[in-house]
C-alpha cells in the first residue's frame, strides 16, 4: 500500500478522528484509504459508505478533482484527499 496520504476531515467526521481536520492514510484507491481510515478511527466506513458505494451526498476529491469512480479511484503517493457534501441548489 502507498503511504502518505493526506485526507482532509469535514467538520461534522472530526469526531471519529478526535477533532483532527488533517489525517493521514495509506491506500491505492478510495476503497483502500476508507479502510485504513476505519483501521484507525472506526466509524468512517459506516460514515462514507453504504451497500458498497459512497453514501448519497458525498463526493471524493483527489489532489482537487472530484472523483466519479468514487471508492474505486485510484490515489497516488502523496496525494491530498477531500472528503466533501454534495453541494446541491440552483
Amino acid at each position: 500500500m502507498s503511504a502518505d496520504v493526506t485526507v482532509f476531515v469535514p467538520i461534522g467526521m472530526r469526531p471519529l478522528t478526535g477533532g483532527a481536520r488533517i489525517v493521514s492514510a495509506s491506500g491505492r484507491t478510495v476503497a483502500e484509504v476508507i479502510a485504513d481510515l476505519e483501521a484507525n478511527f472506526p466509524g468512517f466506513h459506516e460514515s462514507l459508505v453504504e451497500n458498497g458505494r459512497l453514501r448519497r451526498g458525498l463526493t471524493i476529491a483527489v489532489n482537487s478533482v472530484e472523483q466519479p469512480l468514487g471508492l474505486l479511484a485510484k490515489v497516488p503517493e502523496h496525494a491530498e484527499v477531500h472528503i466533501l457534501p454534495a453541494m446541491a441548489g440552483g
